[in-house]
């Protein structure tokens, strides 16, 4: 593992084929939790047994996922019951994974799991995202997949320049560990999302803090704000990103979903852009953002109100690819990443590239340009930021 301040990743090395490592997706037993079943039981044993509960005749593609399975490094039953939930959701991708087999795998899992028997082998911290607790962003890469997950939960996930830079730094670093796709998400269970851009980063005229100065504000979203960055850095990433997404979504955060590729959300998702409630002058890019996947009359009631949009609206209008429960968000997640994971890489990186080159904005006059910084400018320098 590599250790910097407040982020944290953990690296397999890259494989020319989506794989489950075994030391990577062990579930920790600690005292007083429970323990794993059935040790010495070889994965062929175990198939053997799944094939049974499903009720139907042994098929000769069980003995390829076996293959499959010990290729992967798991060979006993205690190797298959430690797997954390993400490392069973891709096993869904290995040859001779039926639907109806890998849900017996699941259940026999589960039973282990369930029961407590002294394991004869040592067990593994488990490596299952998200797995931060004091820090602002955790990185993690398994297997062809990247996670980075925001940990600032004191704070609601604002977007802070430091929480901005690490998730550029994670985005970056996920795509040198050779991942096909990145998953942007909160902790579990989070009422708040991300509570957008920490209006408190931004800068007077003279240098000044937001809170404490007095003079006028400088550009707030400038080509050098740590937020617009950001945006750029997952809309040019060549790996697609999906965003999951569960309780509300505000402002800033809100734009970084639309430059996400994918979105999963919960019901209670609900996502607001609110320029117009703190007198913040939106920039043309960031305003494209939506205007790219949302119509535009949404968009508009969106900026012009600063309301937020349900779950199911947001699905109506495809901003959401698809809405699950909160319990089953992890897996649907992990289900749509392993599937984009498991297609030729080089094709996924190009079809990102052009639809991202086809349904980019046109280009402003210079005349339009200038009117419109001339009136933005007159914003960021009026009452209305300073009440805001």
């Amino acid at each position: 593992p590599i250790s910097q301040d407040s982020s944290q990743i953990s690296i397999t090395p890259r494989t020319p084929n989506l794989h489950v490592h075994g030391a990577l997706g062990r579930g920790q037993v600690s005292s007083g939790s429970t323990q794993l079943m059935d040790t010495s039981r070889s994965i062929d044993d175990l198939v053997q047994e799944a094939r049974k509960v499903t009720g139907k005749a042994a098929r000769s593609s069980d003995e390829q996922l076996v293959t499959w399975l010990e290729e992967q490094e798991i060979t006993s039953a205690a190797d298959f019951y430690s797997l954390s939930d993400m490392s069973v959701t891709t096993i869904a991708q290995a040859p001779g994974a039926s639907l109806l087999l890998l849900d017996a795998l699941k259940q026999l899992r589960e039973k282990a799991r369930n029961e407590t028997v002294k394991p004869s082998i040592p067990t593994r911290r488990t490596e299952s995202p998200p797995r931060c607790s004091d820090r602002l962003v955790d990185v993690e890469v398994q297997g062809q997949i990247g996670t980075i997950t925001m940990c600032n939960d004191a704070k609601r996930n604002a977007l802070s320049t430091q929480v901005c830079d690490e998730i550029r730094d994670g985005l970056t670093r996920c795509c040198a560990a050779g991942v096909r796709v990145v998953v942007l998400r909160a902790k579990p269970g989070v009422k708040v999302w991300s509570a957008g851009h920490d209006i408190r980063d931004f800068k007077r005229i003279d240098g000044s803090s937001a809170e404490k100065g007095t003079s006028k504000f400088q550009d707030p979203l400038s080509s050098e704000d740590s937020f617009v960055k950001l945006l750029q850095a997952i809309q040019s990433l060549s790996v697609p990103v999906i965003g999951c997404i569960q309780g509300s979504v505000w402002g800033a955060a809100t734009d970084i979903c639309a430059c996400c590729d994918v979105l999963v959300g919960t019901p209670d998702a609900t996502f607001a852009i609110t320029p117009a409630k703190i007198g913040l002058p939106y920039n043309c890019s960031g305003m494209s953002h939506f205007v790219q996947v949302i119509p535009l009359h949404v968009v508009k009631w969106m900026f012009f109100s600063g309301e937020p949009i349900c779950a199911e609206d947001a699905l109506s209008w495809g901003f959401l690819n698809k809405i699950v429960p909160a319990e089953h968000l992890t897996d649907k997640t992990y289900e749509m990443a392993s599937i984009i994971a498991s297609r030729a890489p080089l094709v996924v990186q190009l079809l990102k590239k052009q639809v991202s080159s086809m349904c980019a904005a046109p280009a402003l006059t210079p005349h339009a340009f200038e009117e419109l910084h001339e009136m933005r400018r007159q914003s960021w320098s009026s009452n209305d930021m300073e009440e805001g």
